[in-house]
């Protein structure tokens, strides 16, 4: 399933990728899945990006947001272009602090955090959102304008973030994945998942 693509035709939030090409065992399975769409060779201008499980409409491109990335342009009152252009994409919705400021997360693990309220926006560590409040204060905050005319600033702000968060992943000896040192499973040089998997604990 694709998160946060909403179909424009039933309103459900259930859609897969339409894929072109030859497929490959691993693509063939998940269609099996009903994890994707195969759309073969021979590609038609016509054939959308996403595909509704629920209804079989298929709309959009690649390139279109999220709900979660459009909630967040909407909540800063600029376009996703904007939006792009000074933080980038991939940003997924958290939830809403007690102080009505809405946070999103982007990258896997995540590493930049993302909380909007009243046309401001502040970047902050991940770290940091664990306490949502105390991220508020721990990261630098931008306006709208800020968004609009200088969004270099922006970008800066969470590049260093993301830099500094990347520099604490730890590497999982087994799946040879990039993980956060709160999901490592301590001394022993293993994610959390597969520690699970090998039956130990964390």
């Amino acid at each position: 399933m694709v998160c946060g693509q909403v179909c424009p035709q039933c309103g459900i939030e259930d859609a897969v990728p339409v894929v072109r090409g030859l497929p490959d065992s691993a693509l063939a399975q998940a269609a099996d899945r009903g994890l994707v769409v195969l759309a073969g060779c021979v590609v038609f201008e016509d054939r959308g990006a996403f595909h509704c499980r629920g209804c079989a409409h298929e709309w959009g491109s690649a390139d279109d947001p999220t709900t979660d990335e459009q909630h967040l342009a909407d909540l800063l009152g600029v376009s996703y272009d904007s939006v792009v252009r000074a933080i980038g994409t991939g940003w997924r919705r958290v939830g809403t602090d007690l102080a009505a400021v809405t946070w999103f997360l982007s990258g896997e693990p995540p590493q930049v955090a993302v909380g909007v309220a009243a046309g401001m926006l502040t970047l902050a560590p991940v770290s940091a959102v664990e306490d949502l409040s105390a991220a508020w204060e721990a990261g630098r905050s931008f306006t709208r304008d800020d968004v609009l005319c200088s969004p270099e600033w922006l970008a800066e702000a969470a590049d260093e973030f993301a830099r500094a968060r990347r520099r604490t992943f730890r590497w999982c000896g087994r799946c040879r994945r990039p993980f956060a040192p709160e999901d490592f499973a301590g001394y022993r040089g293993t994610c959390v998942p597969c520690a699970e998997r090998a039956g130990g604990t964390r």
